[in-house]
C-alpha cells in the first residue's frame, strides 16, 4: 500500500491525470472506480453511483477475474467491447507471418491474400473462418374466400394477406406482404397468380411487377392476350433475381389491364377445392 501511495503522489505532482484508491480500487481520470482498475477516458464520469451507459462508453475496466471490459463495466469474457452506446465495438486483428504451431491453438489473424480473409490456428496450421448465417428462404400462399382479393384495373396494386409457409429468419410479414432483406445480395424471386374467368379483350395485358422500397419497380412479367372476346383465365408467373441491399423492403404487385374493373384472384381456403393454390409466392437468399 506504501508503493501505491507513493505512486498516486508522483502521479499527482504531474497533473495529467486522477488517480485514486478506494478499497484497493484504481482509477485513473475518476474518483469513483468500479473495477480494480478502471479508466475513464473522457473524464465524463459523475463522483458518486454507477456511470450511465453514455458515461462508460469511453471507459476501461480491468477485473478482479483478471477480465477487461472496454466500453463496459461488466465483461462476461476475457476481453468484451460490447458497449451499449458505442458506435464502434469492432476489434482489429492484424497480421503475422507466425507458423500457426508458433502461435499456438485459438491465436487469430488476418490473411490479405486472395481479397483478406480471417483465419484461426488449430496448432498445426491456419483454417479459415467460414460464415453460413441462416439464409432467407420464404414460401408463402393466399388462402382467401372466392373474390376475397381483387386488383382494380390499372393500378399497380401490392399483394397482402399471404399465409406464411416457411420464413426462418423472420424477414417476411405476411398481412402486408412486405419481406425485409436482411443483407446485401440477390434474391431469387417465384410469383404465380391467377384470376377468375373473364371475357378477354385484343391487346390488355397483365403484370406481375416486383417493387422494391415502395415506388421502385425493379422487374416486370408481362402476361398479354390477343384473342377478342374469348373467356380465359387471366394467369401469369415471374421467376427473378433481384438485387437488394440490407434492409430494402420489397414486395409483389400486380398491374391488370384486362378488364375494367376490380378483377378477382383466384382462391379458396380448401386444398380439396378447385380454386385452391394458385397465388403464390417464394423468395430464396442466394
Amino acid at each position: 500500500m506504501r508503493k501505491l501511495d507513493t505512486l498516486m503522489k508522483t502521479v499527482g505532482v504531474g497533473g495529467c491525470f486522477l488517480m485514486t484508491s478506494i478499497n484497493a480500487q484504481v482509477g485513473i481520470n475518476t474518483s469513483n472506480p468500479q473495477a480494480i482498475l478502471h479508466v475513464d477516458g473522457a473524464k465524463d464520469n459523475s463522483v458518486f453511483g454507477i456511470p450511465t451507459a453514455a458515461q462508460t462508453a469511453n471507459d476501461v475496466v480491468f477485473t478482479a477475474n483478471g477480465e477487461i471490459g472496454i466500453g463496459t463495466l461488466n465483461p462476461a469474457v476475457k476481453i468484451d467491447v460490447r458497449s451499449v452506446n458505442n458506435t464502434d465495438n469492432s476489434i482489429g486483428i492484424g497480421e503475422t507471418t507466425q507458423t500457426a504451431s508458433a502461435a499456438g491453438s485459438g491465436a487469430m489473424r488476418y490473411n490479405p491474400l486472395n481479397g483478406g480473409k480471417m483465419q484461426y490456428s488449430d496448432g498445426v496450421v491456419w483454417q479459415d473462418l467460414i460464415s453460413s448465417p441462416t439464409k432467407a428462404i420464404v414460401v408463402a400462399n393466399i388462402q382467401a374466400a372466392n373474390f376475397a382479393v381483387k386488383v382494380p384495373y390499372q393500378i399497380s396494386t401490392g399483394i397482402s394477406g399471404w399465409t406464411e409457409i416457411s420464413d426462418p429468419t423472420g424477414n417476411f410479414t405476411p398481412g402486408t406482404g412486405i419481406f425485409t432483406a436482411p443483407r446485401t445480395g440477390v434474391y431469387l424471386v417465384s410469383f404465380t397468380y391467377d384470376f377468375v374467368r373473364i371475357s378477354l379483350v385484343s391487346g390488355y395485358f397483365s403484370e406481375a411487377r416486383y417493387v422494391v422500397n415502395g415506388s421502385s419497380v425493379v422487374k416486370k412479367c408481362v402476361k398479354s392476350f390477343s384473342n377478342t372476346s374469348k373467356q380465359a383465365q387471366v394467369a401469369g408467373s415471374c421467376v427473378a433475381g433481384v438485387q437488394l441491399n440490407k434492409g430494402d423492403i420489397f414486395q409483389p404487385h400486380i398491374y391488370q389491364s384486362v378488364y375494367n374493373g376490380s378483377l378477382s384472384l383466384r382462391t379458396d381456403t380448401t386444398p380439396a377445392s378447385n380454386e385452391y393454390g394458385f397465388v403464390n409466392l417464394s423468395i430464396v437468399e442466394q
